[in-house]
């Protein structure tokens, strides 16, 4: 591809891997296959050929496609009033389906295309050439959330009657985010003290980093933290933990801000920066399988364990929905039901043994110590 110079073509670079497009008298198509090899080729060829016999598509965007629903949908109201973060997420996925499928008819998808748009985003390239692909079945569901807000937007503005997108079959994603043990929040501490307020913080409050880097020193009064969520635009209040508070006391001495977490150079953290510095620090001390958004979820587990209900966890992580913690408060529950099954039986084992000897049992009126 290096000595080869092919008209109309330009290519860009994404998460290690090449993509091409054919840009000509104001269209835009995707080139398919690697950039290079003889997938690619032909795929350059049949389109360079269309234009070259005048069966290009229309100047501009083609009429009733899904690239004209994103463009209508990027000018809605709807759209704009959707939180800076959000419209940034649902441009992660806008983007692949305007550049993958963009000259698709709006009103010949059907649930054979949703299908297939789920599967072109089931897995992505490796991190090296030659690495098998990386399985993101969690990228793949949610595109078809983004296609299925779509279709629905096509229903409102009479471009199709009905939406092929909704419920679909999802794939399997596995237990979501992890969270972190107690021995690996202990490694983190120790390898990476500078980290300590952050990481306290999260634990804390069980906020999103977004939320962490936007608490202002106004929002504590002391003892207590208010927080409105980026995200949802709940108004969250949290008292704080005593080691939390101590941490927070001994800050406020050496402010430099007025956001409670800064960087390196005392300033307040942009996203994109916070997110980097943690990331590195996660691996800069040796942890593997975890990643910052993973001490929410310890956050939600340890307050289940406590015996918190799902209420009264949502009051704290401000999730909108009993289905988002409750997962948590399962998973407390069968373990304080096994400790449980396992102390009786052993109690029985025990009471076994010292009968035979002639001994009463301490456990003989159910008492489990």
């Amino acid at each position: 591809m290096a000595n080869v110079v092919l008209p109309y073509v330009n290519t860009y670079q994404s998460r290690r891997k090449k993509y091409a497009y054919y840009r000509r008298a104001g269209v835009r198509l995707r080139i398919t296959g690697e950039v290079g090899t003889p997938t690619f080729f032909q795929s350059y060829q049949e389109i360079h050929e269309r234009f070259e016999r005048n069966e290009q598509p229309r100047p501009g965007i083609v009429s009733g496609s899904l690239c004209e629903l994103i463009t209508r949908y990027r000018a809605t109201p709807e759209w704009t009033q959707l939180k800076p973060s959000t419209r940034k997420d649902y441009e992660k996925f806008l983007q692949p389906l305007e550049d993958d499928f963009g000259t698709a008819l709006v009103a010949e998808l059907d649930r054979a295309a949703v299908r297939l748009v789920r599967d072109r985003y089931a897995t992505r390239p490796g991190r090296k050439e030659g690495d098998d692909p990386i399985p993101s079945p969690r990228r793949a569901n949610k595109t078809v959330s983004m296609l299925s807000i779509l279709m629905s937007y096509a229903i409102e503005i009479g471009m199709r009657t009905d939406n092929p997108a909704l419920r679909p079959k999802r794939l399997k994603t596995g237990p979501g985010y992890r969270a972190w043990t107690r021995e690996e929040i202990q490694t983190f501490l120790r390898e990476m003290p500078a980290f300590r307020l952050p990481l306290l913080l999260a634990l804390g409050t069980g906020q999103r980093g977004i939320d962490l880097i936007a608490m202002t020193w106004s929002s504590f009064d002391g003892d207590v933290i208010e927080v409105v969520q980026e995200k949802t635009g709940a108004k969250v209040w949290i008292p704080c933990h005593p080691e939390l508070k101590a941490a927070l006391e001994r800050e406020l001495t050496l402010r430099t801000a007025q956001t409670i977490l800064t960087g390196a150079t005392g300033k307040p953290w942009e996203l994109g920066p916070f997110q980097t510095a943690v990331s590195k620090a996660i691996r800069g001390a040796g942890l593997q399988g975890i990643v910052w958004h993973g001490l929410r979820a310890t956050a939600a587990s340890w307050l289940a364990e406590m015996g918190c209900t799902e209420r009264e966890i949502m009051s704290i992580t401000g999730h909108t929905t009993a289905a988002s913690v409750s997962v948590y408060v399962r998973h407390a529950e069968q373990k304080t039901r096994a400790v449980n099954a396992i102390a009786k039986f052993s109690a029985r084992a025990l009471d076994a043994r010292e009968k035979a000897r002639g001994v009463t049992s301490v456990f003989e009126k159910g008492e489990i110590k």
